[in-house]
């Protein structure tokens, strides 16, 4: 049984980016796309006829999600905006119990902190916005869970959440915040 768990994530949190960006991303020829490539990205660059199933975030201007650092680098390193980086890690996997398959997620929110313009000032409110942008995200998150008719044997995100400052020394130069936390979701044998 395949579970397409990172194509889920993928798909959940293109729902926070703007199309434009979204379409930004998407540069493979069609000579070289994998089968569901051309699928999947009519999914998210579609509009729902229910708008408030989206929350498109005006403010982000980078979407990535990826474990590749040099990918990463590569779209974050000259990035002017907000950037939504969404990073999987580690499962643990119970096929014995409901939502026994289990994700670590990290969720970064952050800006690009090398503009010689900036002031501490600027800096604040910059990294004020990562984070209302970030909590936003999870919020919407939970939101999504709670909704009566989302599938009772999968979470989004597990509470607590455990947020933490993203330094621009690590991180390409970009400053903001970082929602580290375990979705999960039941696959039984």
């Amino acid at each position: 049984m395949n579970e397409d768990f990172i194509i889920k994530l993928y798909r959940y949190f293109s729902r926070f980016v703007p199309v434009p960006v979204l379409k930004e991303t998407m540069v493979q020829p069609d000579r070289s796309r994998l089968p569901g490539y051309s699928e999947i990205q009519s999914e998210v660059l579609l509009e729902p006829a229910d708008p408030t199933l989206y929350v498109r975030i005006p403010f982000i201007e980078k979407f990535v999600l990826s474990i590749n650092e040099k990918f990463v680098s590569e779209r974050i390193k000259n990035s002017k905006g907000f950037i939504l980086f969404v990073e999987y890690g580690n499962f643990s996997a119970d096929f014995l119990q409901v939502n026994g398959v289990q994700e670590n997620i990290a969720v970064t929110v952050a800006h690009n902190f090398s503009d010689a313009n900036n002031d501490n000032l600027n800096e604040v409110l910059l990294m004020n916005r990562c984070l209302d942008i970030l909590l936003l995200i999870i919020r919407q998150m939970l939101l999504d869970q709670g909704q009566i008719d989302f599938c009772s044997t999968i979470d989004l995100i597990t509470m607590p959440v455990d947020i933490q400052v993203v330094d621009p020394a690590t991180f390409y130069g970009c400053g903001g915040w970082c929602a580290m936390f375990k979705n999960s979701t039941t696959v039984l044998v």
